[in-house]
């Protein structure tokens, strides 16, 4: 017998071997099969999973079949999945009588006889497969009901209604106004206009055409989601998110669609600026930590593909503490924010400037060809960062010590290239400040 993949039995019994057998023995019937070791477990896994029936044992240790299905039927939930116990049957009429009173519907003797149990789990398993019909009707029908709630009542989103061809035969309020026109205007026109721009000569009904939402809606009768930019005829694009979903009749044939769509500009400008917080640094807006070792991975990675290197190069400002204390922190600030922005003319567009906190960046050389390319931009930071900085009524030099490692030859993978930069900028810090050293050149 096949049956839906959502029909589901539950097998309760501590001896592992026996959910084993029980396990074969149910295959032929082609349920999914959960299987538990115990009471407690029973009780956890029915208020994840709907089960059509429970096969449960008597005998457990801890908590038996009958406080299991107790418990079982007492709760709102779980009360009507029907339980059929599975022991070693103790034939006194008491005994039965407990089974039935605990919300069994059955009893299996053991040893099991396989038709008795897959005939008793079958007609079961049939029960669960009508239901889930049924269901699944009735999900047809609160989505018809939701469809025209919408049609009516939903001011707060923009609602079209298209006929097979994607001409739109209704326009609420909010629509027209999210995409600059009138409902006169915009009546028996096409979807297309609003999608598509009409770029590389390519008309926008044609790329209607070729596109998912006319597949999979108004060619297979569907649905489909998706956020994309859509366009106001007055005032050009916006960022939208937007539902599509086919109108069937009963014979299965597609009549048209519902688009249902909202401006989600705000949310885009929320989500970019925790994004910003999230990757840059908040004072001088380069990359954070974060994004320079997303950054440093990417490059590694091309580096790899390509058989080109990677360089790092790690920053330490010379005597910025002094500077700090002296002036206080609003000059340090200032400080870290003049020498953000003269690292950024040191460096292509390709490549990445980090400040990892406090006075210390990282810089990231994409695609590097060779030493000298890293030396040229080393020599450039120095040179630029040694002009005095304005600071208020105050103007200070200040130097930095840097370390540079190429990647594959001077670490594997990005802590130990790291590492490496790290270590080389110390040793250029010890051995006199405002120069730089190659992880390379180090005696290790």
């Amino acid at each position: 017998m096949e049956t839906n993949s959502k029909v589901k039995i539950l097998v309760v019994d501590d001896r592992p071997e026996n959910l084993l057998a029980m396990d074969k023995l149910l295959k032929p019937l082609g349920a999914e099969v959960h299987k538990v070791d115990s009471g407690e477990k029973a009780l956890s896994e029915v208020l994840a999973h709907h089960f059509a029936v429970i096969l449960l044992d008597v005998q457990m240790p801890g908590m038996d079949g009958f406080e299991t299905a107790t418990l079982l039927h007492s709760n709102k939930q779980t009360a009507n999945i029907p339980i059929i116990f599975v022991t070693a049957i103790n034939k006194d009429h008491n005994y039965v009588a407990k089974g039935y009173q605990s919300g069994a519907v059955d009893y299996l003797p053991k040893p099991i006889v396989p038709e008795i149990l897959l005939g008793k789990v079958k007609v079961f398993l049939q029960l669960e497969e009508q239901r889930l019909a049924l269901e699944d009707v009735t999900k047809e029908l609160r989505w018809i009901s939701r469809k025209n709630k919408l049609l009516l009542d939903c001011a707060g989103e923009g609602i079209v209604g298209l006929d097979k061809a994607g001409n739109i035969t209704f326009i609420n309020p909010t629509a027209c106004e999210l995409l600059g026109g009138t409902e006169e205007s915009f009546l028996n026109t096409h979807i297309s206009q609003f999608l598509f721009d009409a770029t590389d000569g390519k008309p926008a009904i044609d790329q209607w055409r070729e596109s998912d939402i006319y597949r999979e809606c108004l060619e297979k009768g569907g649905t489909l989601k998706q956020s994309t930019d859509l366009i106001n005829i007055r005032q050009g694009t916006f960022p939208a998110e937007f539902n599509i979903a086919a109108i069937v009749n009963g014979r299965n044939s597609v009549q048209g669609a519902v688009f249902v769509f909202q401006d989600i500009t705000e949310r885009k400008q929320m989500e970019d600026q925790l994004l910003r917080m999230a990757k840059y640094d908040s004072l001088t807006g380069l990359a954070n930590r974060t994004l320079f070792r997303e950054f440093l991975q990417s490059s590694m990675d091309r580096s790899d593909r390509y058989h080109k290197n990677t360089a790092v190069m790690f920053l330490d400002l010379d005597h910025f503490k002094e500077i700090n204390d002296q002036l206080g922190h609003d000059a340090g600030d200032q400080l870290l924010s003049s020498v953000a922005n003269r690292l950024e003319s040191c460096i292509r567009k390709v490549d990445l400037i980090a400040r990892l906190g406090g006075d210390e960046f990282a810089v990231v050389l994409d695609d590097v060809k060779n030493s000298d390319d890293a030396r040229t931009v080393a020599n450039k930071i120095l040179s630029v960062l040694k002009e005095p900085h304005e600071l208020g009524d105050a103007s200070k030099k200040v130097g930095t010590s840097i370390g540079i490692a190429f990647y594959p030859d001077n670490g594997r993978d990005a802590d130990g290239l790291i590492k490496a930069a790290d270590e080389a900028m110390y040793v250029a810090k010890n051995e006199g400040r405002n120069d730089f050293r190659f992880y390379s050149d180090l005696k290790h």
